[in-house]
């Protein structure tokens, strides 16, 4: 079928003819009739990652193939996306052991990624935490590789960008939990000086993530608002959570329904939502569960 495709940035766009399967055999089939083809979950990513005009689309090979509550395993097909898991997991105690800036993504795409999230620093890549999956290669043939087995594939797959063949099959453990919530702790640095000692100062949190004002200059250059958090325990919880500590946060009801044009960026308007970002935070340090 032929579509256009881009990814997050909108930058390139182009046509395509992509494919489709829910079967592994489909796949096979595709791959072998296919003049150079490259897998394609949902396009989440920052650059170009397959952008090509002969595209699989793994959106429909999405199921769950087993969770072991007790032991914290989750196996699935690789298009299952990382909201859908979460929605599966979290109820029982567990959470994802990297989460990137978007929940959006695929299985498949987080491995041939290999994102990292902002507990990066502690718990590395997602391909740290993957147990074993099976690759298709471009002559058709399944191989299951895993740390200990066809090494040199799987660590070529993780990070590969799909060009070692397409991601079917993922099994990865998880995080445990004890609630949804998260701990969370925001400080307002004075310039970057500042934030990169900060973010030493507190490298012991799991996660850690700035926001940072790159348009204001002289000794302020830099401001920053550092926000760190940890998985909320059931002591961290007011009573209301405490009955509850596992729900799921509502889906948000209202979308953006177009995307806005360029000429509305600019340094102009980034500076005075850098002032009022900045300028929310009216306490150094704010403390909250959210």
């Amino acid at each position: 079928m032929k579509k256009t495709i881009a990814n997050w940035g909108n930058y390139p766009v182009m046509e395509t003819e992509e494919k489709t399967f829910t079967f592994e055999e489909q796949l096979s089939d595709a791959l072998l009739h296919s003049d150079g083809i490259i897998a394609r979950g949902n396009g989440r990513c920052y650059g170009d990652a397959s952008l090509a005009k002969n595209t699989i689309s793994t959106l429909k090979y999405d199921k769950v193939l087993s969770f072991d509550t007790e032991q914290g395993i989750f196996e699935c097909q690789s298009g299952l996306m990382l909201d859908k898991i979460l929605e599966v997991i979290v109820p029982k105690g567990w959470f994802l052991p990297v989460t990137p800036g978007t929940k959006f993504i695929t299985v498949g795409g987080a491995i041939a990624s290999d994102v990292h999230g902002k507990n990066h620093h502690v718990d590395g890549c997602f391909s740290h935490h993957v147990l074993e999956m099976d690759v298709v290669l471009g002559s058709g043939e399944t191989v299951t590789c895993s740390p200990t087995s066809n090494t040199e594939l799987f660590w070529a797959t993780c990070g590969g960008m799909g060009l070692t063949g397409i991601i079917t099959r993922a099994k990865f453990d998880l995080k445990k939990v004890e609630s949804s919530y998260i701990k969370q702790k925001q400080i307002k640095a004075q310039n970057l000086e500042e934030v990169i000692e900060l973010f030493e100062r507190y490298k012991h949190y799991t996660y850690s993530v700035a926001w940072i004002d790159c348009l204001k200059k002289g000794k302020h250059f830099g401001r920053s608002i550092l926000m760190l958090g940890e998985h909320a325990k059931l002591k961290d919880l007011d009573e209301e959570k405490k009955k509850d500590p596992l729900k799921l946060p509502n889906k948000k009801q209202i979308t953006f329904p177009f995307t806005l044009p360029s000429f509305v960026l600019n340094q102009l308007t980034v500076k005075a939502f850098n002032f009022l970002f900045y300028g929310k935070n009216f306490k150094r340090e704010i403390n909250n569960v959210i």
